[in-house]
């Protein structure tokens, strides 16, 4: 009876193997967008059961540590092995520096053979590996898949600035040790390298702060104690968030400068239409508006620019509020920023940004967390076509909204016409729109006149 019972269970994990998913991944969507990408015809399979080999890393190196972890919340049973060629995914420490890569670079290969990641630090290997955790599906950590197939690829890639941060004015009461790892687990997916917390101190011990910053480095975060009064975070290091022009006086002064002006980075603000947001500061500061971000203005001076070292998105938690709240305001705005500070603007194209947006809230619901929607107010763009006629475009941050929309007058409704793409209409035309996302109003009416 006893072998009848063994046998049996055998039976049924092996049909439970066989009903396992499996997943063909077209194409590689990432954020932030790598320096250099491309994509091959050829692929390859990886199974649950990983094959992991390491070169130049401690085996209790705490990136190294992470990683794992990471593999096996996507499902995966990594197991060690020596050579390299038995693996499915190597790491490796370069023997001879890269100077292509810098400290926090990668170059990461999917080859025939299996997939290859090497970078001159192990910061460099761990953004390697959120890149390769990027290109899985993006519901891994939810859903157990028996196999994923990649396609075969080349990627290089470093950052365009050293410091990409978030800056978190509460206490440790409101947001809590838990979800403050969370949030260290987010920026690091995206490449997120600062995390200045003002005011939390107070509320942990030294034990407690040692083991969060212990926690944010195995993460490639910095997790800095800001001294709001002096706004100061290293030595001739400034934190400017009064706009440009106090950032490029202080950058004449030779100090290194962290711009955050309050029109892009002020995340208190609302991000999409305020009487369908939860209650924030006064304006709106959207997602495609922190994407146009430039920290480096237009015109500034060589030396100036030099002593530009990065950005700071910030965000100041309401008494009583909490961690949820947080996570909604700084997603998916954090995104925007990451592709700003990490992506040359010449690789950087938000058309395809919004796309790929779509594809990371997937991914940030897999994991339980907390995002924007985004805004649905209409971009508005009119073409002159002739004396009487204009070529109307319209869109909306959220790839997929129906837009609905009326010519003479009336209030559009889910039975007005919808818009499919340009549309010629006569100047003077009073056009309305109503966006609709997953079958909900999303936004007010909106009234243009064709001019």
């Amino acid at each position: 009876m006893r072998t009848n019972v063994i046998v049996g269970c055998l039976l049924l994990a092996l049909l439970a193997a066989g009903c396992g998913r499996s997943a063909t991944v077209k194409e590689i969507s990432v954020v932030p967008e790598p320096v250099f990408m491309v994509q091959k015809e050829g692929s390859y399979t990886l199974y649950s059961s990983l094959k992991m080999s390491v070169t130049g890393i401690g085996q209790n190196s705490p990136m190294l540590k992470y990683v794992l972890k990471t593999l096996r919340s996507a499902h995966f049973r990594p197991s060690m092995v020596s050579a390299a060629l038995d693996s499915d995914l190597e790491l490796a420490l370069n023997d001879t520096l890269n100077t292509e890569l810098g400290d926090e670079g990668y170059l990461l290969e999917v080859r025939g053979s299996g997939i290859r990641l090497s970078a001159n630090t192990e910061r460099g290997l761990l953004y390697g590996c959120q890149t390769f955790m990027q290109m899985l599906p993006a519901d891994v950590t939810r859903s157990a898949y028996l196999a994923v197939t990649l396609p075969e690829c080349t990627i290089l890639d470093h950052p365009h600035f050293p410091w990409r941060g978030i800056a978190v004015v509460d206490t440790l009461a409101s947001i809590g040790k838990k979800h403050l790892r969370r949030l260290l687990d987010v920026m690091s997916l995206y490449k997120l390298n600062r995390l200045y917390y003002d005011g939390g101190e107070a509320d942990a011990s030294g034990e407690e702060w040692a083991d969060l910053r212990d926690y944010a480095a195995s993460r490639g975060v910095t997790l800095v104690v800001v001294d709001s009064a002096s706004r100061g975070f290293e030595t001739d290091t400034v934190f400017c968030r009064r706009g440009f022009y106090e950032g490029l006086e202080r950058a004449r002064e030779g100090c290194m400068v962290v711009m955050c002006p309050p029109d892009y980075c002020d995340w208190c603000r609302y991000q999409a239409e305020a009487r369908y947001q939860p209650k924030a500061s006064a304006g709106i500061i959207t997602l495609a508006r922190v994407y146009a971000f430039d920290p480096v203005p237009e015109g500034t001076a060589a030396a100036s620019a030099a002593a530009i070292i990065g950005a700071c998105g910030r965000y100041a938690v309401p008494a009583g509020s909490d961690a949820r709240r947080a996570e909604y305001m700084l997603l998916p705005r954090a995104l925007a920023l990451s592709e700003v500070l990490w992506s040359p603007s010449d690789v950087r194209n938000w058309g395809r940004f919004r796309r790929k947006v779509e594809v990371q809230k997937e991914r940030l619901a897999a994991r339980g967390i907390t995002y924007c929607e985004g805004s649905f107010t209409p971009i508005f763009s009119a073409r002159r076509v002739d004396e009487t006629t204009m070529n109307i475009e319209v869109s909306t941050e959220v790839p997929n909204t129906y837009i609905f929309y009326t010519t003479d007058g009336s209030t559009p409704t889910r039975q007005s016409a919808v818009y499919i793409g340009p549309v010629n209409l006569q100047r003077g035309t009073h056009i309305k729109l109503l966006p609709v996302y997953k079958d909900i109003e999303r936004d007010s009416v909106y009234e243009f006149v064709i001019k």
